[in-house]
């Protein structure tokens, strides 16, 4: 049973960059000095500078990025740290056109630092999105797609280097490539653990839903596979020059369905400020089929693709209610280890969201407001599932479990749906002076 994680301690920056100078003087020769630094946005634990580098013959770049990981008690952060330097020599091998994201420059594990190249100031995607302009949301959408099907395209026929590197990296850190195999088994496991907990709260789950999960969770080690960040979140998506993917602590290869299917139902797990609409996810959509249709010429085949795309999109709602209840990704995979008898590192997580409260009736309980975000990320993946699905539901070529899964979908928004119209609250009577508020306290 792992102890109780502590604090992390982390050097002070100047003691990072140094760890830097080193890395890079090793790699690139001559005497390499930061002459400055910003702190940026880390994850988690992280610590994440962009400095400026002092001239030299040695290196152009002027301004890099470095990333600083403490240590902990947590296995799994020694792991994140392995895996992302494998995704990072991976994706730097590439041609610069195909490059998904910055360059891989420098690195020691025992130092926990990693240097990065610079991506530069531009907008997230998630700055992007909060634009209320339609026309502006489309190319934003089309941007992506584009993206990811250029990655998709460059990679698709590379999953052997990638597990050269990996496997190598490995043979020098077992322990982590020990804990990594339970987090390439993790998205196979919430896809199955998400279709467990809604049974658990007596929801049925029809016959044809439970054989689509069953085969979006098979296509996780098959279909059309190639590299992924697995983390699409609008805030890791990066705009500055062209469209760049940031954070690989999660990078794999897996069959491509799934990252279209995070962006149509919403990005599972981040609240934009508006679902993604139907003309938005077909526009996205078209734009990665452009970029992919030469190596998998059946993309052409709207009707097949709208069924692949069905199938992941059920995968990611399934696999988004077992996260919510477990909380955080080192939960999921501590779960994993101990649904596979590793009591080293693996076991239950304690501070989870029952789903008892996570799948209960609309205004049947005071929800917290944490409770209600999680609830309300649930609905959008749902409803978008539902809206995508039910858009050939009807049709003679479609799959006929489609009709099936676009019921089961509608029903399960219907339940998640907090909104004061659900709940029949007449928004103008309820904010008046001495109106009844039924809803949470702590939301008010």
């Amino acid at each position: 049973m792992p102890t109780e994680p502590r604090t992390p301690a982390v050097p002070d920056i100047e003691e990072i960059c140094r760890s830097a100078e080193r890395q890079l003087a090793r790699r690139f020769g001559g005497t390499q000095k930061i002459t400055g630094s910003e702190e940026l946005h880390g994850t988690g634990n992280s610590v994440v500078l962009r400095v400026r580098l002092a001239a030299n013959p040695f290196l152009q770049e002027r301004s890099l990025v470095v990333k600083y990981i403490p240590v902990t008690d947590d296995e799994l952060d020694d792991a994140a740290l392995v895996r992302e330097i494998v995704a990072y020599q991976f994706t730097t091998s590439l041609p610069e056109e195909a490059r998904p994201g910055p360059v891989l420059l420098a690195y020691d594990i025992d130092e926990r630092t990693i240097v990065i190249s610079d991506s530069g100031d531009g907008d997230t995607f998630a700055d992007l999105l909060d634009t209320g302009d339609a026309e502006d949301r489309l190319q934003i959408l089309r941007n992506l797609g584009q993206a990811l099907g250029r990655m998709h395209a460059a990679t698709a026929e590379r999953e052997q280097d990638f597990e050269t590197l990996r496997t190598r990296l490995g043979r020098t850190y077992p322990d982590a490539a020990s804990v990594n195999r339970y987090r390439s088994t993790a998205h196979r496991f919430v896809i199955d653990r998400g279709m467990e907990l809604i049974r658990s709260v007596g929801i049925t789950v029809p016959g044809p839903v439970e054989e689509l999960g069953r085969e979006a969770a098979k296509r996780l080690q098959g279909g059309r596979r190639a590299f992924t960040p697995i983390d699409l979140s609008p805030d890791n998506i990066i705009v500055a020059g062209r469209t760049q993917f940031l954070d690989y602590e999660w990078a794999a290869f897996r069959d491509v369905g799934f990252d279209l299917a995070s962006v149509i139902s919403g990005f599972p797990g981040f609240l934009t400020t508006r679902p993604i609409s139907d003309d938005e996810a077909d526009v996205f959509v078209d734009a990665w089929t452009h970029e992919v249709d030469q190596i998998w010429p059946t993309v052409r085949d709207d009707h097949a693709l709208h069924g692949r795309l069905v199938t992941a999109l059920l995968g990611v709602a399934l696999a988004e209610v077992a996260n919510l209840h477990y909380g955080s990704s080192h939960n999921v995979v501590d779960a994993v280890a101990a649904a596979a008898g590793d009591a080293s590192i693996g076991r239950y997580p304690e501070d989870v969201t029952p789903a008892e409260r996570l799948l209960a009736a609309p205004g049947s309980l005071d929800f917290s407001d944490a409770e209600l975000m999680l609830r309300r990320d649930l609905f959008e993946t749902f409803e978008a599932l539902a809206r995508f699905a039910g858009r050939e539901a009807t049709c003679r070529q479609a799959d006929p479990r489609t009709r099936v899964v676009t019921g089961f979908a509608e029903a399960l928004a219907e339940l998640l749906d907090d909104s004061d119209a659900a709940l029949g609250i007449d928004a103008d009577r309820d904010s008046a002076p001495g109106a009844e508020d039924h809803r949470d306290p702590e939301a008010r």
